[in-house]
């Protein structure tokens, strides 16, 4: 098997099992071996609460692993290491920078000509642990040893990692009360679960014209007909998730008090908003003296700080009108 092959074996074994018990640590040293011909390797976690590593593999003699874990990182070497984030060789380091601890404990005594240190690190930063290779041969660790250390680098540290990554939002579609769609970049609407409401995200809807600046994972509050909906939009390579579920209207609003409460947040006047719900001024400002009284707020503006906090949106067309009227002006 070929490097390049045994790094995509090892990558997808990472994916599947991590490296932090001792039978996938084993296995995981063992394919690295073939990914970087070397003497001695020792794959090690970092120990946050005794600020020790922790080997879970090596083939170092015992008292070589020891270092490894008590005292490797108290060396300044390996502070300049861990900085440079990337795969560092002996040969690559200045000739008056290969002296310290390392040299003296394991390096010289050991007749090592080469070697190789890749700290890793988890998807937010945080350093979690360290390869350690070396060599009685000059020619290893080579450049594309090298290469393919630094593209296995995310995934042994993601391994590594002793906090568990949070499950993707669409684990809850098989929750039982959250439903989804994605909205794919040519605006298609493909249902991911049976009871999704496309409308949603319909032409006109109040967050369709959200889709385009969605980024990170976004949170709404929002009516469609009757029923108030929680609602998270969060970007994928295929387009926009939208996951959604029924939710009681906050505060003990209506459906409609808060379908008028996003309104009042637009901006929009009372005339406006019955425009776009069908119904009167008169009715709208009756429904207005309701949200503030259920919420609490002095006035019209507060409402509108208080929606926004909730995520509420809405309506798009009302907003849509009275900002074509501005331009008018």
């Amino acid at each position: 098997m070929t490097a390049l092959a045994a790094a995509r074996e090892l990558r997808s074994f990472l994916r599947r099992h991590g490296s932090r018990t001792p039978g996938s640590a084993l296995a995981a040293a063992e394919s690295l071996r073939s990914i970087v011909p070397s003497d001695c390797l020792a794959l090690s976690v970092w120990d946050g609460g005794l600020g020790r590593h922790r080997t879970l593999a090596s083939s170092y003699p015992a008292t070589l692993t020891g270092y490894l874990d008590d005292g490797m990182h108290t060396d300044p070497l390996f502070e300049a290491v861990r900085a440079g984030g990337g795969p560092v060789r002996v040969r690559d380091l200045p000739v008056r920078q290969r002296v310290g601890r390392i040299f003296e404990l394991v390096i010289v005594p050991s007749g090592f000509r080469d070697g190789v240190t890749q700290c890793l690190f988890a998807a937010d930063g945080r350093y979690v642990g360290m390869l350690n290779a070396s060599s009685l041969d000059t020619r290893h660790p080579d450049d594309d040893t090298v290469t393919l250390l630094a593209l296995l680098a995310a995934d042994l540290g993601a391994a590594l990692d002793p906090v568990p990554p949070p499950p993707p939002p669409a684990a809850r579609l098989g929750d039982g009360v959250t439903e989804g769609l994605l909205v794919e970049p040519d605006g298609r609407v493909r249902p991911l679960s049976p009871r999704t409401r496309p409308t949603l995200v319909a032409r006109g809807s109040p967050l369709a014209a959200e889709l385009d600046r969605v980024r990170g994972p976004v949170r709404r509050l929002v009516v469609d007909g009757d029923v108030a909906f929680e609602v998270d939009l969060y970007r994928s390579g295929s387009g926009v998730v939208v996951l959604h579920r029924e939710v009681q209207a906050p505060a003990g609003l209506t459906p409609r008090e808060l379908q008028v409460l996003a309104g009042v947040a637009a901006g929009l006047s009372n005339g406006e908003i019955g425009a776009d719900l069908g119904i009167g001024a008169r009715t709208v400002a009756t429904h207005v003296e309701h949200v503030l009284a259920k919420t609490g707020c002095r006035n019209r503006a507060a409402a509108a700080a208080t929606a926004a906090g909730w995520g509420l949106t809405g309506p798009a067309a009302g907003s849509a009108r009275r900002a074509t009227r501005r331009v008018g002006r």
